[in-house]
């Protein structure tokens, strides 16, 4: 890869007959005049050419021309993003040029163009999820409706997705951006000041980036990564500028004296050791064994020692040019380990930052996610030491971990992987390569002997030794362990030996004799014990001077100190600096004795980062763990080093450590040791006391250990309630109450990690907020709270009212996805799946999720949407082996998941495939398309069951199947439904009639006899399919029917619609149960039901709306089984049911799917509150009340001190409540709305005070209030502001929304802005504000520290400095807050 690029040339700068512009500067229009404008001309003042539309262009230009060559040749692009920007199609075309350069120039090794994204009026979340109905002009009119962005003719040059897109893919640049509440309106908070200062940001940055020779951050991309193919692939790199791939050989060397033939070869010339075999498995280019090979056999028969030659091997090296990376994992081993692991060989190869966002991720799919994405297409080797189906890793992790090999392409450039193990449970890959013990007087143990004692080899025959030798040998039995530290233990002595060296080996013989169990006889079976042997003989050598009776007059031992071992992990090592303190020694003494057991072959001491450490082999370590359970017991020496751990500061002392990691290597092994010491110890009631406290729960997040906290809480409380009986017994000793509280901070401590990086104050207050809630309930989280309170650096914020999700909610599970899913299904075990395109819908990916939370994500690789193709539909088997996917030429494709690859891929259609549906064995298909025909597929052979089945006089817009794939019933724009007999391929019975305008969906119960028909004409039916006949008729709803479903047995049918409403139906009488299930809120643009499912038996509903909500329903009562499921920010589009009704799962346009509990019928989380985003807050002069304006059109008061809201919901706005604010005495509230209208209200009685307040032309975006309450002001977008006396009703001043402050200071007598409701139209800076989503606090030297972080971005805030409160508009969320100095 060269250092530089060239300078991206081509036509357009051929062309150019004046300068290329070094800036090209894209904006809407509204934006000129603040930023657009002024940035162009600081930029040209320092002589840079910037192009700024007309104002670029000399008399003659033609405009369309200049502003093509312009984009298409200017080195800098910025981007200054507001609403209109995304709605109008000449920025987007703008951004679109930009993509495409900067794509085409990477692949062609050109400098590509800089992208400066600028989130004025737009921000990051905004981009990555794009509303279009959040934003109006000034008249009160939608932006994108205006601009006809909606229209076929934009829709067909990019569609919404379109647009979506490739403002997700600029907002993975890096950017700048400004607080939140940015208008272009003069009297907004965002000031001139702040836009200055924008301004200025954005200068320096592109003056930086125009003097630059070379694009840093394009190289650090293409360095990292080898090649790039699409923009996503630069985009998803660009965040981790400073990582740059380095490859190494990540693996130590073997000792000097270990013996290995990795190139040996017999006289056929094929290899004839274990590890030459073992070798050539990886060098292989046999497609069959292409993931590489597996190291097979019993320990201490040299499978490390081979793979860790291997690693360092030439013709290794010279293959994997993208390096060797070696992990090692061992019996005791969990996900997390393995997680560690993979961390490290990313850290080696150069990504620090990489390895840190794989350190966050819980689910090992997700880690295999990001190791595959920032090795991408290098060819390296990754060994695997040891690895055991143990400890909640799988039989199929090999499987698993294999995907870091998955490549396509030449053979020979694949990544490879290579393991060992032990497992005889584990499912293995590639090439299985057996290592044993050697010939016990073979070659080969001859040479292992030799080499690790340091003799010259002739010595083995040598009269003197040469009987010695031999029966060293046998007992040995072969095993490469135990002959290297036979080995070892004769250099040793012959180090030290006075007389004949050859004497030596008799000498050690009779050590080995005197422990030695094994008969001459015995088979290959006790090879273990001869391990044993040479073990005790090294103990005996090293322990020879110190007397045979030191350890029983309690002096220093060898035994005693090695069998102290016995408290390691296997595979683990352990700092000298802790082992000293278990020895009672000083650090010199233990090193020294360390050195000597290290020369016997007891341990391994090495040296990392200035800090000396211990390991031993695992047979090594069991060794130690036996000689321990005969002596005094390993609990005891658990109990010891539990002891050595408290020293110095104690536990919790070293919470007072800030950052991910300590620098004290021994303070890092007792905090990652530290819950299996006190456990195996028996200190179960300190480890329960160290989970339930906030400074070491507040440790586990800043240290990036909420992984293992989690495993750990949840062994415990296992072990509490398996020890401790009943629930009942529970209760009575007041272990319930400290069970569910440490789950309860388990779940806190796992979503706060989003939203607190490292900062103390911001941990704190994640915790806080998120347990509060069951204070009243359970003594050990008012004890939490408590400490939290005393132990919180000052300043800091403290929750009062619902800042953030509670823990121990309904929601198990949020699962992020890249876009939105076209499908979500829920299988009989709880376990959910799916699958969903990226935002160009050109690749596939089918997610599924155990009910243990195992997660895999399956892409498959292909070009889904190529040319003219658009992918329209997709569904996965229940089974979740099998999908289909349907496109918009009429082509399907069927996949395999679990092999990745595609079975078929068929031109099924003449046109469009509308809708696809799948059998529950996955054998099966049909599908429904615009051609008017229904087809059924055999999903193994890619074949069409029968022929087309054809009746359908217009589109199919709906199919479904049975559970064993025998019928498929069709819903079409022609008004009818069919159903078909797939075996026969024909039609049972006649076309099914009664609707009066075009079937929506169709369902199907499980066993195929009846099936249920929704309707634009507001009416389901349901169908006996035998006999075609209509069994019910049932109207109700009083708009579209979007969505059907129906209980396994066919008896009910369930019914969502535009209405807002839920209805259950009787499929035997025809009757609606109960009444309509009402709740979804927010109109029948934004409210209405959007999808609907049912249990297996038929006694619960889940349903989901537009509102973004998810209900469930007991259909025998009518009633709502818990509150509403609220998190998701966007339309929920897909909703589906486990058989028994206990769990739920919901897919959003947020991009995310969760997983809900509603098993107990009651659901923790928010009972009361705004139901859709909060747009304003404002508070009183006292500081004790609070009040927020939200878009579901209502108006709520809050208690500041107990965060609680005052009285119900003030309704009456038939629009979304845009502004609000409140008398200094906080008695009444006043607030404006999109209906263009001001009410006022009274806070004590709910009242409204009078009529609205009528008057402006357009939305009403400003209020402010007198601190009496007798006056108000209102601004508008229709340029205005009004003086309202509020007494009277009426007008008493009409001025000029640029004359806002001067009004409001004027007319309600207020000396200054502090006797006014504050509106967060502010001059001075406050102590407290928010910036960029964060809450952060300025401290008297000017420095800034960040308090703490909202989970939804917040729109507007409040603070009263006098009083300490800040309030803010989060989401759906009033944060009422109060800072703690």
């Amino acid at each position: 890869m060269p250092e530089s690029f060239p300078q991206e040339t081509g036509p357009s700068r051929k062309r150019r007959k004046i300068q290329s512009p070094d800036v090209f500067i894209s904006h809407a229009g509204p934006d000129k005049l603040h930023i657009a404008r002024p940035l162009s001309e600081k930029l040209q003042a320092h002589g840079l050419n910037c192009f700024l539309d007309r104002m670029s262009m000399e008399p003659g230009d033609y405009e369309q021309d200049e502003m093509t060559k312009a984009m298409e040749s200017a080195k800098v692009g910025v981007f200054i993003l507001s609403p209109e920007f995304a709605a109008r199609k000449w920025t987007m075309r703008e951004l679109r040029c930009f993509l495409r350069r900067r794509i085409e120039a990477i692949g062609s090794g050109m400098r590509p163009p800089t992208l400066i994204p600028v989130f004025y009026r737009l921000s990051i979340p905004e981009c990555g999820e794009l509303d279009p109905d959040r934003y109006w002009d000034d008249a009160g009119n939608n932006i994108f409706e205006v601009e006809k962005f909606f229209s076929e003719e934009r829709q067909r040059e990019a569609s919404t997705d379109t647009v979506k897109g490739e403002l997700h893919e600029l907002a993975e640049f890096n950017g700048i951006e400004n607080e939140v509440g940015a208008t272009n309106l003069p009297g907004d908070r965002f000031g001139h000041g702040k836009r200055a200062h924008l301004v200025e940001q954005v200068f320096l940055w592109v003056k930086k980036k125009c003097e630059e020779d070379s694009s840093d951050e394009v190289r650090e991309v293409l360095n990292a990564s080898g090649q790039v193919g699409t923009q996503a692939a630069v985009t998803s790199t660009a965040r981790c500028a400073v990582d740059k791939f380095t490859p190494c050989i990540h693996a130590e060397h073997n000792p000097d004296e270990i013996y290995l033939q990795l190139n040996s070869r017999g006289i056929d010339g094929s290899p004839n050791t274990c590890e030459a075999r073992l070798k050539e498995a990886v060098l292989s280019t046999d497609r069959n064994t292409s993931i590489g090979a597996t190291a097979t056999g019993k320990g201490g028969v040299g499978k490390t020692c081979a793979l860790r030659a291997i690693a360092h091997d030439d013709d290794i090296k010279a293959r994997f040019s993208g390096g060797v990376y070696f992990m090692s994992l061992g019996k005791d081993a969990n996900v997390g380990r393995l997680i560690e692991q993979l961390c490290i060989a990313v850290e080696a190869s150069g990504g620090n930052q990489a390895a840190a966002k794989m350190q966050e991720q819980s689910e090992l799919s997700r880690v295999l996610t990001k190791m595959r994405a920032w090795f991408n297409t290098r060819v390296c080797l990754f060994i695997i030491d040891d690895v055991w189906a143990v400890n909640g890793i799988d039989a199929c992790i090999l499987q698993k971990l294999s995907t870091l090999a998955a490549a396509t392409g030449d053979i020979r450039e694949r990544s490879r992987l290579l393991y060992s193990t032990r497992d005889s449970e584990l499912k293995q890959v590639g090439k299985r390569v057996t290592f044993e013990p050697r010939e016990r007087e073979g070659r080969d143990s001859v040479h292992m002997l030799m080499l690790a004692s340091g003799a010259n080899p002739e010595e083995a025959n040598d009269p003197r030794c040469k009987e010695a030798v031999s029966k060293i040998l046998k007992l040995c039995a072969g095993l490469p362990l135990a002959l290297n530290v036979a080995g070892t233990g004769v250099r040793y002595m012959r180090d030290r030996w006075e007389g004949e060296k050859s004497q030596a080996w008799e000498t050690y013989l009779s050590k080995m004799k005197s422990r030695n169990t094994i008969r001459s006889e015995s088979p290959g079976d006790g090879y273990l014990l001869s391990l044993d042997a040479t073990l005790h003989a090294s103990l005996e050598i090293v322990e020879s001077g110190m007397g045979s009776d030191a350890e029983r007059l309690g002096q220093f031992s060898f035994r005693k100190i090695h069998r102290s071992l016995c408290v390691m992990k296997k595979q683990d090592r352990m700092p000298l600096s802790l082992v000293r303190d278990l020895w009672e020694m000083d650090y010199e003494s233990a090193e020294k004795y360390a050195i000597q057991m290290e020369r016997v072959g007891l341990v391994d001491l090495h040296y990392d980062k200035d800090c000396g450490w211990i390991r031993m082999h695992d047979l090594t370590h069991d060794f130690a763990v036996q000689e321990a359970q005969k002596e005094e017991s390993v609990t005891v020496w658990y109990k010891k080093l539990a002891d050595v751990c408290r020293q110095g500061r104690g536990l919790l002392g070293m919470t007072e450590s800030e950052g991910r990691e300590s620098k004290d290597a021994r303070e890092k092994y007792v905090f990652e040791n530290i819950y299996r010491v006190l456990k195996q110890g028996g200190y179960v009631e300190e480890l329960k006391n160290l989970f339930l406290s906030a400074r070491w729960v507040k440790a586990v997040i800043q240290r990036g250990s909420v992984r293992q906290y989690e495993e750990a809480v949840k062994d415990l409380n296992s072990f509490l309630r398996n020890t401790g009986g009943s629930e009942s017994l529970l209760r009575d000793t007041r272990e319930e109450d400290s069970v569910y509280a440490m789950e309860l901070m388990m779940r806190a401590a796992r979503l706060s990690v989003p939203f607190c990086g490292e900062s103390s104050a911001g941990i704190y207050f994640q915790l806080h907020g998120r347990i509060k809630h069951r204070a009243s309930e359970l003594c050990s989280v008012r004890g939490i709270l408590d400490e939290i309170e005393e132990h919180a650096p000052r300043p800091w914020l403290r929750p009062v009212s619902e800042c953030v999700g509670r823990a121990g909610g309904s929601l198990v599970q949020h699962i992020v996805l890249r876009t939105t899913a076209h499908e979500v299904g829920m299988d009989s075990t709880g376990g959910v799946y799916g699958l969903y395109s990226n935002s160009r819908r050109t690749r596939i990916t089918v997610f599924a999720q155990s009910p243990d939370k195992e997660m895999k994500m399956t892409k498959l690789d292909n070009d889904f949407g190529t040319g003219s193709r658009e992918l329209t539909c997709g569904c996965v088997s229940m089974s979740k082996r099998y999908a289909v996917i349907g496109y918009g030429d009429g082509t399907l494709q069927f996949w395999s998941v679990s092999e990745k690859k595609m079975l078929w891929s068929v031109c099924g259609h003449e046109s469009r495939v509308r809708s696809v549906a799948m059998s529950g064995d996955g054998k099966r298909a049909v599908s429904g398309s615009d051609d008017e025909s229904v087809r059924v597929w055999d999903v193994d052979t890619g074949l069409q069951i029968g022929d087309a089945l054809t009746g359908h006089t217009d589109w199919v817009n709906s199919v479904a199947m049975s559970g064993d794939g025998k019928r498929a019933v069709s819903g079409s724009r022609d008004k009818s439904v069919r159903v078909w007999d797939v075996d026969t391929g024909l039609q049972i019975g006649d076309a099914l009639p009664g609707h009066t305008l075009a079937v929506r969906r169709v369902a199907m119960s499980g066993d195929g006899k009846r099936a249920v028909s929704g309707s634009w004409d507001m009416s389901v039916r349901v169908w006996e399919v035998d006999t075609g006949l209509q069994i019910s008729e049932v109207f109700g709803h009083t708009h579209w029917v979007r969505s059907v479903g129906m209980s396994g047995d066919g008896k009910r049918a369930v019914s969502g619609s535009e209405d807002e409403s839920v209805r259950v139906w009787d499929v035997d009488t025809g009757l609606q149960i109960g009444d309509a299930l009402t709740g979804h809120t927010g109109g029948v643009r934004t409210g209405g039901v959007y999808s609907v499912a049912m249990s297996g038996d038929g006694k619960r509903a889940v349903s989901g709306s537009l509102d973004k909500g998810v209900r469930v329903w007991d259909v025998d009562t009518g009633l709502r089984i818990g509150d509403a499921l609220t998190g998701h920010t966007s339309v929920v589009s897909h909703v589906a049911m486990s058989g028994d009704g206990k769990r739920a799962v919901s897919g959003s346009w947020d991009k995310s799917v969760r997983v809900w509990d509603v098993d107990t019928g009651l659901q923790i989380g928010e009972a009361f509150g705004h139901t859709h985003w909060v747009q304003s807050v404002g508070m009183s002069d006292d500081g004790k009340r609070a009040v927020s304006g939200s878009w579901d059109m209502s108006v709520r008061v809050w208690d500041v001190d107990t965060g609680l809201q005052i009285g119900d919901a003030l309704t009456g706005h038939t629009g979304r409540v845009r502004s609000v604010a409140m008398s200094g005495d906080g008695k009444r509230a006043v607030s404006g709305s999109l209906d263009k209208s001001v009410r006022v209200w009274d806070v004590d009685t709910g009242l409204q005070i009078g009529d609205a307040l009528t008057g402006h032309a357009g939305c009403v975006t400003s209020v402010a209030m007198s601190g009496d309450g007798k006056r108000a002001v209102s601004g508008s977008l229709d340029k205005s502001v009004r003086v309202w006396d509020v007494e009277k009703g009426i007008t008493v001043h009409l001025g000029k929304l640029e004359d806002w402050q001067d009004i409001v200071e004027r007319f309600l007598n207020a000396e200054d802005l502090g006797a006014v409701s504050r509106t967060g139209h502010r001059r001075k800076r406050r102590k407290v504000f928010e910036s960029g989503g964060k809450i952060v606090h300025e401290r008297e030297d000017g420095s800034e520290a960040v308090l703490t972080q909202l989970e939804s971005t917040v729109t507007w805030w409040e603070v009263d400095d006098n009083h300490g409160v800040f309030v803010a508009a989060a989401g759906n969320r009033v944060a009422i807050m109060k800072l703690v100095v």
